[in-house]
């Protein structure tokens, strides 16, 4: 029987984010979800997780409504939008 391997929640953006030298890693606790900790060029960001709710790493891919609310705005398998090596970096400056 054939495995497929695992998707891990923002696969492409961190491929993207360690493609430009960075790193990104999830700190469980801290409420209902956890923080995502990105580092780029000896910067650190964090990103907070709260239950279904949009936070900044949804924003780097494309929604299937104009002013996503929740996860079920995107799809299971959307792309990345255009432009994500700039936002991405833009996020260590928010």
């Amino acid at each position: 029987m054939t495995t497929l391997p695992e998707k891990k929640p923002y696969d492409k953006v961190r491929e993207v984010l360690e493609s430009i030298g960075g790193s990104m890693s999830y700190r469980p606790g801290g409420g209902p979800g956890g923080v995502w900790v990105l580092e780029l060029w000896e910067k650190t960001t964090e990103v907070e997780v709260r239950d279904n709710k949009v936070n900044r790493l949804d924003l780097l891919y494309v929604a299937k409504v104009d002013n996503p609310k929740t996860w079920a705005d995107f799809a299971s398998a959307a792309e990345l939008v255009k432009d994500v090596r700039w936002k991405l970096v833009a996020l260590f400056s928010e």
